[in-house]
């Protein structure tokens, strides 16, 4: 079982009795309004409400709380638990994007919580401290998705993301101008062989061409 589905059974292991002494609509009065789905979840067995709002998810207290960010020591704690070898398990706080956790609009969380598993696959796992879910992995197994679409197809790489807009138009402008070379010179070759082909025949093959009915009679008759 891999630690996506580990992390989902230890956050969301919760009973109904759990949020018996809060009414989910006091818990939305004083969220205010905008809230489109409620959810029923847990973290570290303590029961929390889950508000989205669009885009955005909030985690709530049964008593209506806003929580900002649950304990990064203990999502660690946790994630080294549920591990095949926590004693193989690293993991750092991640600021920016980096080559496999990347955003072209900047809307996925940030920072979160790097755990690198160092296991035969390299599977990595980015987990958002405000909500305490896995927001992003990584493994071998991804590599030909990573780099041969994502990367070269989509240009997905975080030092043209970083310097964006001057530098991601300078290369995008680049290719597409290499580009355009490579058609127009494709056009060019092409049109020189079948202009080989098209042309009238020079007068040095007409030379070694057959004579002509004509001047065969007018040859016979001398």
């Amino acid at each position: 079982m891999s630690l996506t589905v580990h992390w989902a059974c230890r956050l969301f292991r919760l009973s109904t009795d759990q949020f018996a002494a809060v009414h989910p609509r006091d818990v939305l009065t004083k969220i205010g309004s905008g809230v489109k789905e409620l959810k029923f979840s847990s973290f570290d067995d303590k029961p929390v409400f889950v508000a989205n709002r669009g885009a955005e998810t909030k985690m709530i207290s049964p008593d209506g709380t806003p929580i900002e960010e649950f304990d990064r020591q203990r999502n660690i704690e946790i994630v080294k638990k549920e591990a095949v070898n926590p004693a193989a398990v690293e993991t750092r706080i991640v600021e920016q994007y980096d080559l496999y956790y990347l955003d072209r609009t900047r809307q996925r969380p940030l920072p979160v919580i790097l755990a690198l598993m160092n296991d035969a696959e390299k599977t990595r796992y980015y987990i958002d401290p405000k909500t305490a879910r896995v927001v992003g992995s990584y493994s071998n197994r991804n590599w030909v998705g990573r780099w041969l679409y994502n990367g070269l197809h989509s240009l997905n790489f975080p030092w043209l993301y970083n310097y964006r807009p001057l530098f991601w138009v300078i290369v995008v402008i680049t290719f597409m101008v290499g580009g355009t070379v490579l058609c127009v010179t494709s056009l060019v070759l092409a049109w020189r062989v079948l202009g080989r082909r098209l042309r009238p025949v020079s007068s040095y093959e007409a030379d070694r061409l057959p004579a002509t009915e004509g001047q065969a009679n007018s040859v016979v008759g001398r």
